[in-house]
């Protein structure tokens, strides 16, 4: 359950190392930002989730923007952004952000 900046960040970072040790793991890179959010970016395709966390009422949610860059490089807007409560983000969640969406080709895996 993540219940601070350092709970998302620690399950990012373990997710990111244990999708590296699969078969075939691209190379991929964690980022804390100034203003608190983090980026987990693909650098063999440019794709890149930008995370952070936030109260909303009572509730904490993860918040997460999906970034697909152009033929140019430049991903000024998101293509999806999506919300999900504290309890839900886990390892497993990101793992399946990375293979369903950082790593797939094309958009038809992104079930938004």
């Amino acid at each position: 359950m993540i219940e601070s900046y350092n709970d998302l960040y620690t399950t990012i970072e373990t997710s990111i190392e244990q999708y590296s040790k699969t078969d075939g793991a691209v190379e991929l890179t964690f980022t804390k930002n100034d203003n608190g959010t983090c980026t987990m970016m693909n650098m063999e395709n440019r794709k890149k989730f930008v995370f952070m966390f936030a109260k909303f009422g009572d509730e904490y949610k993860v918040g997460f923007a999906l970034y697909i860059p152009d033929q140019y490089g430049a991903a000024p807007n998101p293509e999806w952004i999506e919300d999900i409560f504290n309890n839900d983000f886990d390892n497993r969640f990101v793992q399946t952000l990375i293979t369903e969406h950082l790593i797939a080709d094309g958009q038809e895996n992104n079930g938004w």
